[in-house]
């Protein structure tokens, strides 16, 4: 028993570890919503163009940064070239098609439909990603559906008003849920065999070409004083959401269930209200309230070691039998 405790302690202190960088991410995305609303003078396609290719060269120090901290003798840029593997490749690109798809469905959506019907119908890949973990073997707790349970219930106080109709452009936004799920398992897929950081650097150049061909084929009139003027919020995106935020997601990901860092992600709906409380001075209605509380009682209920708790009681009544 002696031997165990170590290794509980330190097993529990990685998954602390993971759900706090999940944590952190949702926050920096939630806040990104300002940014985002901020920088509508541009089109969506050179937006994502500017703060993909933002995020990865803000990614290429962090890498050499973190290949020193680690000490051993991986190094970015060697004398043979890249310091790259064919797994951290392979699954940047598929991040990074993934992300682009998804962020573009979720764009166009939202042009026919509000942004709370487009926050609520997005913040249902909580209860995709353990559906698409079935199929992969990755079963969920029964505390983790019902936490899901309880976010879903949540995010319909916080982001649907009186009326909820389905039109076309949510059909777009549900596809965009259904790629953000497909997102997150692609991240669990290959995580444990890539180093984080470069997975994601790649993810973004992947992102950013897909972009930026996208953005000169239908982007027009976009000037550079225009850019300029956007400098602020574009750097937040690029630095903040896309270099920091994913990051975090595919460290954080690595000591976490991906069911219950969909629940930790789903926070974003959460902090997208209070950034535009505190940072653009909108006012949170009694329904706002009531779903940020629901969601995070969801949130501390992911978080329980409900699953330990019960081995543990059960090996306890099996020493004591003996």
């Amino acid at each position: 028993m002696r031997e165990k405790c170590p290794r509980a302690a330190e097993e529990m202190k990685k998954q602390t570890l993971s759900s706090l960088m999940c944590l952190l991410a949702a926050a920096i995305w939630g806040f990104a919503f300002v940014a985002q609303k901020a920088a509508t003078e541009l089109p969506p396609f050179t937006i994502i163009t500017l703060r993909s290719f933002i995020g990865a060269l803000f990614l290429i120090p962090v890498t050499m940064l973190f290949d020193r901290l680690r000490g051993d003798d991986r190094r970015l840029f060697s004398k043979k070239g890249l310091d790259v593997t064919r797994a951290e490749w392979i699954g940047g690109i598929a991040c990074g098609v993934a992300l682009s798809a998804a962020t573009m469905f979720q764009q166009f959506g939202i042009v026919g439909t509000d942004a709370g019907k487009t926050a609520f119908i997005t913040a249902l890949y909580v209860v995709i990603v353990p559906i698409y973990g079935l199929f992969l073997g990755r079963r969920s707790p029964l505390h983790v559906w019902i936490s899901i349970l309880i976010a879903v219930v949540g995010f319909y106080f916080l982001c649907i008003g009186d009326a909820f109709t389905v039109a076309p452009s949510d059909l777009l936004v549900l596809v965009c849920a259904l790629l953000f799920a497909f997102h997150i398992m692609v991240i669990d897929r290959f995580v444990d065999r890539c180093d984080g950081v470069r997975m994601s650097c790649i993810q973004f150049f992947t992102v950013g070409v897909i972009a930026l061909v996208l953005a000169l084929i239908f982007d027009r009139g976009v000037t550079a004083a225009a850019v300029f003027r956007n400098t602020l919020p574009i750097l937040f995106l690029g630095i903040g959401s896309s270099g920091i935020a994913y990051t975090l997601q595919i460290l954080g990901q690595k000591g976490a269930h991906p069911a219950v860092a969909s629940v930790l992600f789903s926070m974003e709906s959460v902090f997208g209200v209070l950034g535009g409380v505190l940072v653009l001075r909108e006012r949170m209605q009694i329904r706002e309230i009531v779903g940020c509380g629901i969601v995070f009682v969801a949130v501390i209920l992911s978080q329980l070691p409900i699953t330990e708790w019960i081995k543990n009681k059960k090996e306890n009544n099996c020493s004591q039998n003996t």
